[in-house]
């Protein structure tokens, strides 16, 4: 799921920032860059331009070498041998907690390069609370929330994005009688909307705790989130075959009968490329709990991540050329050509498929975790789903959910 889903928008002359810092022509280096993409990707493409301006531009040399997505089964053990390696890619989220203590501190660099003044303020965030400092500079972000069709909207008579859950509930009132299934929902994202209606009600952290100590029972929100969800079925907001199977549920605002999905960045690409579909997109931010912790400022972010391993000896030559990819023209061309967001944001034009998600996504001022905690003991992630996905089917209520999860119980509670 890479923001490089959907069709290409054509490129832009608009007049973009340029990169941050100069590559310094001090000494020549050679530099072995490890990437997570394949070669022929969108974003492989430009990362290979902005690699030529760099090399003309430092005198310095780059060899690239094409991991693909396989990077993170070989990046760790290639670590710890010591292997000649200056700068690496991959998911952010995994740079920051599982290799970034084999990776170089950047607050030096990021600091004389005014890093902090430019970046999307919730991804250093992220990845300083990871890390402790800052290990990873993030690109190629993603955002998520509630993603919509503007045009059904207009017919409902909503003239005001859902700030609230009763806002949302009143919108998917009005979108029904208007004609629409208000709300679609595919089978693999069922966790990810009982994972954001529970966080807005206690947070991140309070998800954590609950799996963690199997306190399902105990936490009263558990059951008041799950009642939501059986609230969206039995009023009528979702189609009476959810949750379909993906992508069929999320295709039904590209044919027309469904207008919103709780997703990423990605899925008016998705939906764009399966149903052929030309829509004005919209987004929000997922609705805050009536009574509940976090504000809507809070999403699940992702993004990709470079970082320069402890034990090179080119950290600033690196640095420079992962400051000449990740802001200024490049960082713009990759949104560009991607489908993607800017890291730099002073890169202003967004693809138009995404550019409704620009407000929401800069209004943001810190990120949940895929499935914002619902994913921390692997061992009953699947009682989750499966019993999340009844749910959604009407076959099971709130009460038998949290039995069935305080049965399921955690090793380290029960």
């Amino acid at each position: 799921m890479f923001a490089s889903c959907g069709a290409k928008p054509a490129a832009s002359s608009a007049a973009t920032p340029a990169s941050t810092s100069a590559p310094a022509k001090a000494e020549s280096a050679e530099l072995v860059y490890w990437s997570m993409w394949n070669n022929t990707e969108p974003q492989a493409i430009v990362i290979q331009e902005a690699v030529k301006a760099y090399e003309a531009k430092s005198g310095n040399t780059v060899t690239i070498e094409w991991k693909g997505r396989d990077i993170k089964d070989i990046i760790q053990a290639a670590l710890d041998a010591g292997t000649k390696i200056d700068l690496f890619d991959d998911d952010f989220m995994r740079v920051g907690q599982n290799y970034a203590a084999s990776c170089m501190d950047l607050e030096e660099f990021a600091k004389a390069a005014d890093y902090d003044s430019y970046a999307v303020a919730a991804l250093p965030t992220a990845a300083r609370k990871w890390a402790g400092s800052l290990k990873e500079i993030p690109y190629q972000p993603y955002t998520s929330g509630v993603f919509y069709n503007k045009a059904a909207f207009e017919k409902a008579g909503i003239t005001a994005e859902p700030k609230t859950w009763t806002e949302f509930l009143d919108a998917c009132e009005k979108l029904k009688a208007a004609g629409f299934i208000p709300l679609a929902q595919d089978d693999a994202y069922a966790m990810y909307t009982l994972g954001f209606q529970l966080a807005r009600y206690i947070g991140q952290d309070g998800i954590v705790k609950v799996v963690n100590e199997g306190l399902w029972a105990e936490e009263p929100a558990v059951a008041k989130a799950v009642n939501d969800i059986v609230a969206l079925k039995t009023k009528g907001y979702l189609s009476t075959s959810a949750p379909d199977a993906f992508p069929a549920g999320e295709n039904e605002i590209g044919l027309g009968n469904a207008a919103m999905v709780v997703n990423a960045s990605w899925v008016p690409g998705e939906i764009t490329t399966n149903t052929e579909c030309d829509l004005e997109w919209g987004m929000f931010n997922y609705p805050t709990g009536d009574g509940g912790k976090d504000p809507s400022t809070i999403a699940n972010v992702g993004a990709q991540a470079f970082a320069i391993p402890a034990k090179s000896e080119n950290g600033q030559a690196a640095f420079d050329l992962i400051t000449m990819i990740t802001s200024g023209e490049f960082d713009q061309k990759m949104a560009l050509d991607s489908n993607g967001i800017p890291a730099d944001t002073r890169n202003g034009e967004w693809p138009k498929l995404i550019a409704g998600c620009k407000d929401s996504f800069n209004a943001l001022t810190d990120v949940y975790d895929w499935n914002m905690g619902l994913n921390t003991d692997p061992d009953i992630q699947v009682v989750i789903k499966d019993s999340i996905l009844k749910v959604f089917e009407g076959k099971m209520d709130a009460a038998a959910f949290v039995a069935e999860l305080e049965k399921a119980g955690t090793p380290k509670a029960k």
